[in-house]
């Protein structure tokens, strides 16, 4: 039902006397303060909102970075079913017997972000620890993770799979979002120096997929369900989120390694003295 609107506007002003006029001052004083209470509450409202919007944004993120199963690995001490080998890509000491192996995604952001971290880590431990580089492309999440890996596959038929390694993790941004990186990946090997028709013929290869697959097989053997995936001395690591955490791992394994080579097994007779005994003199 319709209903007449009611008059509330303020009386007009050339009909009022002296006190009435003060009065009318009066309330109209008022209604500009009020008006501007309300507006000054209505701005921190919205301005709380907003706050309260990017702090739940930036929660969300770094819980994304830190628990999403597609981008971050779950530690659960699983042991690695297939242990670092000749047939890995290592770098650092490949005699070691500390083995640090990372399965990884080019296109996942979190393994970009723990490269910086991995690549310091080498810097620091190279002479004492070997360090490898299996493929775990994410290919439903990640339509081109695994050209990525067959470009860096591709590079190391020519010596150069570490140096492409890391131009794809830190150039990331560059050809994550391409529809065809393949492109960027040519312009990276000819910054390497590769053989550009043999890097082109190489990514084409079909066994490359065969090789890509199997370190994928032996990440889901172990447990892997997300990157990046790690494991020091075969044993898969709850992800540390900072570099002074992964420090302190490496430190404990290398001092434990070195500790067991210097134990003597449970086989091994005790050392034999051969030193020459000394003749007693007799009491005078």
């Amino acid at each position: 039902m319709d209903t007449e609107p009611q008059n509330t506007s303020l009386p007009n002003e050339a009909s009022l006397n002296k006190k009435e006029r003060r009065e009318l001052r009066r309330e109209e004083r008022k209604l500009a303060t009020a008006s501007i209470h309300k507006a000054r509450s209505l701005r921190r409202v919205v301005l709380w909102v907003i706050a309260i919007a990017a702090l739940a944004g930036a929660t969300f993120g770094v819980t994304y970075l830190v628990r999403n199963s597609n981008d971050t690995s779950n530690g659960d001490n699983s042991p690695l079913t297939n242990t670092l080998s000749s047939t890995d890509w290592i770098r650092g000491n490949a005699a070691s017997s500390v083995t640090f192996i990372e399965y990884g995604d080019f296109q996942c952001p979190a393994c970009a972000q723990y490269h910086p971290l991995v690549k310091r880590l080498k810097d620091e431990f190279g002479e004492k620890v070997a360090f490898g580089f299996r493929h775990f492309p994410l290919s439903q999440i990640h339509p081109n993770a695994k050209a990525a890996a067959r470009a860096a596959e591709a590079a190391g038929a020519q010596g150069k799979f570490w140096e492409m390694h890391d131009i794809l993790f830190e150039r990331q941004t560059e050809w994550v979002k391409k529809p065809r990186p393949q492109s960027a990946f040519i312009s990276y090997a000819n910054e390497l120096g590769l053989n550009i028709d043999q890097f082109e013929t190489d990514m084409d290869r079909d066994d490359l997929d065969d090789k890509i697959s199997a370190h994928y097989q032996t990440g889901v053997a172990s447990g892997v369900n997300s990157t990046p995936t790690f494991f020091l001395n075969n044993v898969k690591l709850n992800n540390p989120q900072a570099y002074e955490d992964f420090r302190d791992m490496f430190t404990k394994a290398i001092e434990a390694t070195q500790q067991t080579a210097n134990t003597p097994s449970a086989d091994q007779p005790p050392p034999v003295d051969t030193s020459i005994p000394q003749p007693i003199e007799p009491n005078p």
